[in-house]
């Protein structure tokens, strides 16, 4: 068994008034003992806040997409920013295991360490990692059914959490380079007619970003130029590393979950292309062992379905009350103008 007191956990990201504390205190709760470095930007106010290291880093900024091509309102591509703070939390982590969370991020209970033992067979060909890792199962993927594509995705762990060893986590995300703002917002694709999304420009999803330089590291020679760049061999050797180093859980196994995408949370099972907890016991036992039995869900796992599901109702009525309340708003603005207009 794991002790608590082993563990860093790296909370990395802008803080959320909202969100941050109750992610800080879920730690304090559930993990008891953990050193807690809180990973965010000059300027911020960390007030009130309950962490034991506090890491004000210069914020690199983001790259606007451009406008002209997405016929859209500008999106910003914050990659640099989650690289700078994830790159010096892990580098300040002084225990043995590390937790890696976004800054909005909530842990329900410790249930992820129940995995950490569980998975141990692996391709020794592929292991890059001394253990494997725990992340969560939302925006892992393997294609992009959602999309309407259907093109794989190679190498798209999701980084909202990790777990693992601080030596793998500091192998995994040292070395990346910062994204150029060409590969970040305006990137020349090698296979246009083959990006598994229309709009985004980056020359990498950012999960892809993280995983590819650090595969490079071990296959220099590997070919996969940007993410239009697939193929059979790539995608192979993906889904070989995948599943070798990694374990992908859902919120009802984990008890983790992203308080900003609850409701995708919620009906991740539905989307196709997602690596969730079914699909990578799946392919752990085409890739891995044979003999592997695909477990039914467990009482506790239903448990957290049901769980899931209240939350996320409830945000979405909450949601759609705060949109009525702000098109009420908006409407007695326009009779205000009116009113004193005439006046």
């Amino acid at each position: 068994m794991i002790s608590v007191k082993e563990i860093s956990v790296v909370v990395q990201g802008a803080i959320d008034k909202q969100l941050t504390p109750k992610c800080l205190e879920s730690i304090r709760k559930y993990l008891p003992g953990a050193e807690i470095i809180l990973s965010t930007w000059e300027g911020s106010d960390a007030d009130g806040l309950d962490y034991d290291e506090l890491l004000l880093n210069r914020d690199p900024g983001g790259y606007k997409h451009d406008f002209a091509i997405y016929n859209q309102p500008r999106s910003m591509n914050n990659f640099n920013r989650q690289l700078v703070s994830t790159q010096n939390g892990v580098k300040k982590a002084s225990r043995k295991y590390c937790l890696k969370l976004r800054s909005d991020i909530i842990l329900k209970s410790a249930s992820f360490l129940e995995y950490w033992e569980k998975f141990e067979i692996r391709d020794s060909k592929y292991e890059l990692f001394s253990h494997r890792v725990l992340c969560g199962s939302l925006f892992s993927r393997e294609n992009s059914c959602q999309s309407g594509t259907g093109f794989p995705v190679p190498f798209h762990p999701s980084d909202f959490w990790f777990f693992g060893l601080i030596k793998d986590l500091e192998d995994y995300f040292r070395g990346c380079p910062r994204q150029s703002e060409k590969e970040a917002s305006n990137w020349n694709f090698k296979y246009p007619s083959r990006l598994p999304y229309t709009t985004p420009l980056w020359r990498f999803a950012p999960e892809q970003c993280l995983c590819v330089n650090w595969v490079k590291k071990y296959y220099p020679d590997l070919q996969f130029e940007d993410w239009s760049d697939w193929s059979p061999e790539t995608i192979e050797l993906s889904n070989n590393i995948l599943y070798n180093n990694f374990i992908f859980l859902g919120f009802e196994q984990s008890d983790i979950y992203s308080a900003k995408y609850l409701d995708v949370e919620a009906i991740k099972n539905k989307i196709q292309g997602l690596i969730t907890y079914r699909h990578f016991q799946e392919q752990y036992k085409n890739y891995c062992d044979k003999a592997y039995c695909i477990h039914k869900y467990t009482r506790k796992e239903v448990f957290a379905r049901l769980y899931l599901n209240r939350k996320a109702a409830v945000l979405s009525i909450e949601r759609q009350i705060l949109g009525l309340f702000n098109k009420v708003r908006r409407l007695g603005e326009v009779f205000s103008c009116i009113f004193f207009s005439d006046k």
